[in-house]
């Protein structure tokens, strides 16, 4: 059975709450998520900015390669007979705890909703965020209770947007079948998870496993569609990913199978230090879907 070691452990604090005088000398790039529910215009100043809406029951999705800095403007809607508002947001680093960050912010004068500038914005509230080194999947979201529109801007430091970082593809110690697809012109593998299958994996941590998925479509599959994937800890439920996504346009078969592959969803799973199985599962019957792992290429140090 093939086992994998990683050398260095991933640093796995979260730093928050700095303060914006310390990094005023700071050049910041504006990033886009890769998921969120709606993008709003806030006039600020006689000037357009981008913000990202959190709303009850959305969620907004980062996918960052450390170590960086990422840096955080929140704002808040202000109901009209109010002139502060206390709000909050969580924020969940891979399949960490979700912590909670609360504020208070009064009406800032100078801005407003750019479709409808009778809305109450509030001032910004900066965060500060260190980004250890790997690739890592942020994710933030409203508490479950909270009904308030809250506007989130993101950036990343200016010269230290994390390099690129090699990974290796790790081979299942057991899966039904494996699947070359060409993405782009590459081939690479991917390995079949069906009803009555699951792929097995055995890895040391601590390690960072980045997860690759990709729903099948059949004939009758149109738009977006939504799958689930499980994943078993020692013989412990860990996670269950809801997923969605749509038909690739630039991944097919190598072997035309009547099939179209999904875009890829992209996974972070942290291993903890020791020795572990991994337990790959479809908890509906009705789908199938590929799969592939990667792990960083400097930090493996192959079998024990």
């Amino acid at each position: 059975m093939k086992r994998y070691r990683i050398r260095e452990a991933l640093v796995l604090c979260l730093v928050a709450g700095m303060t914006m005088s310390l990094w005023a000398k700071t050049q910041w790039t504006r990033i886009t998520p890769q998921k969120y529910n709606k993008k709003v215009t806030l006039r600020i100043s006689e000037k357009n900015r981008t913000y990202f809406e959190l709303r009850k029951d959305s969620e907004i999705e980062l996918h960052l390669s450390g170590p960086t800095k990422l840096r955080v403007i929140s704002r808040v809607r202000i109901p009209s007979s109010k002139d502060e508002q206390r709000y909050s947001y969580m924020l969940r680093r891979d399949d960490g705890e979700w912590i909670k960050y609360s504020q208070r912010d009064d009406v800032a004068t100078h801005v407003h909703l750019k479709q409808n500038d009778s809305e109450k914005i509030s001032n910004s509230k900066e965060r500060i965020f260190e980004i250890p080194a790997g690739t890592h999947t942020y994710v933030f979201r409203l508490p479950k209770k909270s009904s308030r529109r809250a506007f989130l801007r993101f950036h990343l430091r200016k010269g230290d947007m994390g390099a690129p970082i090699k990974t290796v593809a790790i081979t299942p110690q057991d899966s039904s079948e494996s699947v070359e697809l060409i993405v782009g012109e590459e081939i690479t593998t991917y390995y079949r998870l069906l009803k009555d299958n699951s792929v097995n994996l055995t890895l040391i941590g601590p390690a960072s496993l980045k997860i690759l998925a990709r729903l099948e479509y059949n004939s009758t599959m149109r738009g977006q569609q939504n799958f689930r994937l499980q994943v078993f800890e020692d013989d412990s439920i860990k996670s269950t990913y809801s997923l969605s996504s749509k038909k690739s346009d630039v991944c097919r078969y190598r072997e035309p199978l009547g099939l179209v592959p999904s875009k890829a969803e992209k996974l972070l799973l942290d291993i903890p230090a020791g020795e572990h199985a991994y337990q790959f599962v479809l908890p509906e019957n009705h789908r199938t879907i590929l799969i592939k792992f990667l792990l960083p290429k400097k930090d493996l140090a192959g079998e024990p």
